[in-house]
């Protein structure tokens, strides 16, 4: 038996339960040093419901037409792997993350 794929599994899943304490360590002890210090720790609230829903359909609006766009330029110019299409997708979601900035901005600038 080889031990390389489970060694390969206990890594992945111990670093990824790693990364997650982390994360929520680090939170915390930064809310904790901003409550002992007075101020407030507003800025870690998440966006409203409907704001969250219009971040994740635009980006993964923008997947999907990076995905569409850079198949149909595979197929059309013969290639056999992603050559275009993985490229896209970064692109795409970027594409789609600045478009939600851009409308929170405008949206903020007109409640001001």
């Amino acid at each position: 038996m080889h031990a390389e794929p489970v060694i390969a599994m206990i890594s992945f899943f111990g670093f990824s339960a790693f990364l997650t304490y982390m994360y929520y360590n680090t939170r915390h002890r930064e809310r904790m040093a901003l409550i002992e210090s007075g101020k407030d720790a507003g800025i870690f609230k998440s966006l409203p419901k409907g704001l969250s829903s219009l971040k994740w359909g635009l980006v993964l609006t923008m997947i999907g037409l990076a995905l569409g766009i850079g198949i149909f330029t595979d197929y059309t110019l013969g290639h056999d792997g992603p050559l275009v299409t993985f490229p896209l997708v970064f692109l795409f979601s970027g594409i789609g993350f600045i478009i939600f900035y851009k409308i929170i901005k405008d949206q903020e600038e007109t409640e001001v």
